[in-house]
């Protein structure tokens, strides 16, 4: 993993999680879009309370959801001088991925990792509101998800 990507995570909750396949995911959903270096963003696996306010909030939709996508206003801004410039927060409702996984017969991991590059090509920019959008997002995805596959396999 050679380009500058800084990618935090943090918790509400002490949920039992290997930070770094978190960071993982989003370094190569960076990476496969080919995000400009050097950038960071935080990724916060969180409470389904918490995200459903989020959504309820500032999305305007009044029901829980698995991700949300919170990029900078306009560009990516220095936190603080010397910091890589901070695209971004993806915030992960840890249980409601949970119940996904276990729907899904996978390893809760496999679904965090998904929903983490995920919400980091929305920061990105990346959306699925057209075909054609829904397409290009799904490419950068798959080819994200492949990498960690073989990554971590």
């Amino acid at each position: 993993m050679s380009q500058d990507y800084t990618i935090y995570v943090t918790m509400d909750e002490p949920y039992p999680v290997d930070e770094a396949a978190v960071q993982m995911a989003a370094w190569y959903a960076l990476s496969v879009s080919q995000a400009e270096a050097p950038l960071a963003l935080t990724v916060t696996l969180a409470t389904t309370e918490r995200v459903y306010e989020l959504n309820r909030d500032y999305a305007g939709v009044d029901e829980p959801t698995d991700v949300l996508a919170f990029a900078a206003e306009e560009e990516a801004y220095a936190v603080e001088p010397g910091e890589p410039p901070y695209i971004g927060d993806v915030i992960i409702a840890y249980p409601v991925a949970e119940e996904q996984a276990a729907k899904a017969n996978t390893p809760i991991i496999k679904e965090l990792q998904l929903l983490t590059i995920h919400g980091t090509l929305h920061l990105l920019g990346y959306d699925h509101d057209t075909p054609d959008r829904q397409a290009e997002m799904w490419a950068f995805q798959s080819a994200a998800m492949d990498a960690v596959r073989s990554d971590a396999g």
